[in-house]
């Protein structure tokens, strides 16, 4: 979709397409719509013996859209697909060619699937072996 300025639908100012485009591509969701892209992608070639076009990868991941229903413009619009893969590629979650079905996981993708290390809390006592022993807010004899 072009016309003489570039991009017809810029996918992150054109109102039903910013949404979406911006949950593909945010630092904390973009993870997990490529690990789903990226199931796909490797369930496709297998059951296929070729890898599946943008297009077939995006209507799969329509279907696990909870709001997919409002944003559908955005599922079918060529410029989200296309956008959306260029940022998974420039993060290494997946690669492709000019060419149609050249698409594969890339070279990060498996860290898509690695399990995220819990977060440390801030503990109220003192570590082992780090002082007096006495616990926060109690008073240390002096010997």
């Amino acid at each position: 979709m072009w016309n003489d300025a570039g991009w017809k639908d810029k996918p992150w100012s054109a109102p039903h397409l910013a949404p979406l485009f911006t949950e593909l591509t945010a630092d904390d969701t973009a993870p997990v719509w490529a690990r789903r892209a990226v199931k796909f992608i490797h369930r496709y070639t297998r059951e296929h013996g070729r890898a599946p076009t943008f297009r077939e990868v995006f209507t799969e991941l329509a279907t696990q859209d909870r709001d997919a229903q409002a944003h559908q413009d955005a599922w079918m619009s060529p410029s989200v697909r296309y956008l959306t893969m260029v940022h998974w590629r420039r993060r290494g979650w997946i690669r492709f060619r000019r060419e149609p079905r050249t698409l594969r996981s890339g070279p990060a993708a498996g860290e898509l699937f690695m399990p995220k290390p819990p977060e440390t809390r801030r503990s109220c006592s003192p570590s082992p072996g780090s002082g007096s022993g006495a616990g926060w807010g109690e008073k240390t004899r002096a010997r």
